[in-house]
């Protein structure tokens, strides 16, 4: 719109200095043709030429005016109060008066010519009319020029930002993916010259694929150092379980023994734990789905930790709907993480608090939960303590490996779900959201 606009001022300049020194220059010609008739014919016939001009001229377009120069009246339609030579700009009713009507063209422009002869001065003035009808119709072009132009501008920008706008979304979309552990997600490159958004996609897929690349590495590096030390250590096992049952073994020596194989138990869950992420993660374990009664889970999981809570000092209760609660899971896997989520509230909350299972319905989905009346966990920390190693206690001197809830978590991805970590005011509730049979994957 800028640039139409300056090259409309432009060209109306340029088109008016143009109009106004063509119509001088028209003036000049005929100014210098009837003083040519003035020196071949006489004072007589350029009078008669002028009043023939004037009397069948269209109205007050050109003026003529000749003055004598021993004085005396002037011949013409108009009348100089001062006769020039070369070029002037006339406005009448200032400048000059018309003839044989003064106020006819009041105010109107003229772009006059003066010849000096030896008999007086002859002046012929044009009228800009013509500029002004020129000027009128270049401004309307310009008009319509411009409107077109805006139009043209408006229809591409909004096919332009909409189309932009779809594939910011899409990014959005493929980052919200990512950001959610999806790794394998990638952005449509589409066919054809790339702008400056296609390689911002395509830079993105290309830092996916290394990313990904690398995190396969790494969960085989830590399945690889896994397996390699779980090995040794349940041979290790293998040769002081023996030695902790002999009869003839002082007191102190088999709780050393029992001690250490509690640590080696510890170490080789971890182990398994590390194992179980990496095969998740790596698309190396099948879901083997099944149509399962959550409601089940939570009571087998509830009988078999009950004694555990109850030595420990913890009420653990168990709240189930009447109606069944049914999804689509892998019921060892889903078991394995509720008790992961039941292991870890006894752990990291004190003796009497309570700890409670539930199993519900929830819209489309379904929701597994354990919550507690303990210490919590800070909502800062909530979004961390999925991480592999992540632990709250930073000194490490409580047991646990940091990678439960991490289990938990690839687990319910897995699903298709998620695990939600939520304060219960107070305390921790910890829970499985899944979706509904046949929407898992």
């Amino acid at each position: 719109m800028l640039a139409a606009l300056v090259a409309g001022t432009i060209a109306w300049a340029l088109m008016r200095g143009e109009l106004e020194d063509r119509l001088g220059q028209d003036a000049r010609a005929q100014a210098e043709a009837l003083a040519q008739e003035l020196a071949s014919s006489g004072r007589d016939e350029l009078i008669r030429e002028i009043g023939i001009e004037s009397a069948f001229g269209d109205g007050h377009d050109t003026l003529f005016a000749f003055v004598p120069a021993e004085g005396g009246p002037s011949a013409g339609n108009m009348t100089l109060p001062q006769p020039f030579e070369g070029p002037r700009r006339l406005v009448a009713g200032r400048d000059m008066t018309l003839r044989p009507d003064p106020g006819a063209e009041e105010g109107e422009v003229y772009y006059a010519w003066g010849v000096r002869t030896g008999q007086g001065w002859i002046v012929v003035a044009r009228d800009s009319q013509w500029i002004a009808d020129s000027e009128e119709v270049l401004i309307k072009s310009i008009a319509w020029g411009l409107g077109a132009a805006v139009l043209a501008t408006l229809l591409l920008a909004v096919a332009a930002a909409r189309r932009d706008a779809r594939r910011v979304a899409e990014i959005n979309r493929l980052l919200a993916r990512v950001a959610a552990g999806d790794l394998a997600a990638r952005g449509h490159e589409e066919a054809g010259p790339r702008d400056d958004l296609a390689q911002v996609i395509a830079g993105i897929n290309a830092m996916l694929e290394r990313l990904e690349a690398n995190v396969e590495r790494l969960a085989q590096v830590s399945a690889d150092i896994a397996h390699d030390l779980r090995s040794p250590l349940t041979r290790l096992r293998l040769r002081l379980e023996p030695q902790a049952l002999r009869q003839d073994l002082p007191e102190d020596t088999r709780a050393a023994i029992v001690a250490s194989l509690e640590s080696l138990d510890g170490i080789a869950a971890g182990f398994d734990a590390i194992l179980q992420l990496s095969q998740i993660e790596t698309g190396n374990m099948a879901l083997e789905a099944r149509p399962t009664d959550l409601r089940q889970i939570a009571q087998d999981v509830h009988e078999m930790l009950l004694p555990v809570a109850e030595e420990s000092g913890h009420a653990l209760t168990l709240s189930l709907p009447p109606d069944p609660v049914i999804a689509e899971v892998n019921p060892e896997l889903v078991s394995q993480a509720l008790v992961n989520l039941v292991e870890n509230a006894l752990r990291h909350t004190p003796p009497g608090a309570r700890i409670a299972i539930s199993a519900r319905a929830e819209g489309k989905g379904v929701r597994l939960s354990v919550c507690d009346d303990g210490p919590g966990i800070p909502a800062e920390e909530r979004d961390k303590v999925t991480r592999r190693f992540y632990r709250l206690d930073r000194s490490r001197s409580r047991p646990g490996t940091g990678l439960g809830l991490s289990l938990v978590a690839a687990i319910a991805r897995l699903h298709g779900g998620r695990l939600e970590l939520s304060d219960n005011a107070p305390g921790l509730c910890a829970a499985l959201v899944l979706g509904p049979p046949g929407r898992l994957s």
